[in-house]
């Protein structure tokens, strides 16, 4: 029987059966059925590349895939989501320094945060030990955190964040106004950038109130010293107007769909032949 390839799994086709969920993480590790695929962020104007967002992938053996908004929230209600967490920084950083060592790129990788991960204080440690095995510099890791996981644990978190940037990691404030929205946070947390979320990126060319929202928070991160990088950017429209708005960075469909590693190299030498801002 032929297996369907672009079949999507509910939670039920995870469920763990003599074990726990951080059981089942770990054997889908073991087994290669969870992997890494790499959205790339473009400067808005020059069209250079600046980086990219790993992003996890869960694919059964029999090709069916499980989505990410479905394993990560059962991930995040039980200690599996330090142990994907771990693994997810640890692929990247391998992969991010994989690619420097073969000349094939030298920019930064993003990976997202979870609020559970923030909470354990051996974080900064895990993941220093990581960028030391890996060989890749600290600046070329980018941690994103989102205003939730934040503001909820503030106090408990900084002090892994100040360690973290302290040592030369990245931090970037993800899907920024869709949470508490404090700018108080912004004061307190090394954050060098705010990503504003898609929803306002693809919202703003026909609603006055996205626009409006989309400038501000790029007038917000430039006042504060800081880059804005706008998701979800897929349309030449959009990047007209993130042109027009100043915003430093895009990353969305019309720069390239979520990457398998392998694709990587041939997109970095597609995108260096593209004339400049095309």
């Amino acid at each position: 029987m032929a297996v369907n390839q672009n079949a999507t799994a509910a939670p039920g086709a995870i469920a763990p059966g003599a074990g726990t969920f951080s059981d089942r993480v770990r054997d889908a590790i073991r087994h290669g059925e969870l992997r890494l695929a790499f959205q790339p962020q473009a400067d808005t104007h020059s069209g250079r590349l600046t980086g990219f967002e790993a992003l996890s992938r869960w694919r059964l053996d029999d090709g069916t895939v499980i989505p990410p908004d479905v394993f990560i929230p059962m991930a995040e209600t039980s200690d599996a989501i330090n142990i994907l967490g771990e693994w997810t920084v640890r692929r990247a950083c391998e992969t991010a320094a994989g690619w420097m060592q073969d000349g094939v790129a030298d920019v930064p990788v993003a990976v997202n945060l979870s609020a559970r991960q923030l909470e354990d204080p051996g974080f900064a440690r895990t993941v220093l030990g990581i960028l030391a095995e890996t060989g890749l510099p600290a600046a070329n890791l980018k941690l994103e955190l989102t205003e939730t996981a934040l503001f909820e644990h503030s106090e408990s978190s900084r002090e892994v964040l100040t360690q973290l940037r302290g040592a030369g990691v990245r931090l970037v404030l993800d899907d920024f106004g869709t949470g508490y929205s404090s700018l108080s946070l912004l004061r307190r947390v090394p954050v060098e950038a705010l990503k504003i979320d898609k929803h306002f990126t693809q919202a703003m060319v026909q609603d006055r109130d996205a626009a409006a929202i989309v400038r501000a928070i790029i007038d917000l991160a430039h006042a504060l010293g800081m880059q804005a990088i706008a998701e979800g950017v897929e349309t030449n429209d959009e990047l007209l107007y993130l042109r027009a708005y100043r915003c430093d960075r895009i990353q969305g469909y019309l720069l390239a769909k979520p990457l398998d590693t392998a694709q990587v190299p041939d997109f970095i030498r597609r995108l260096a032949a593209t004339p400049t801002g095309g």
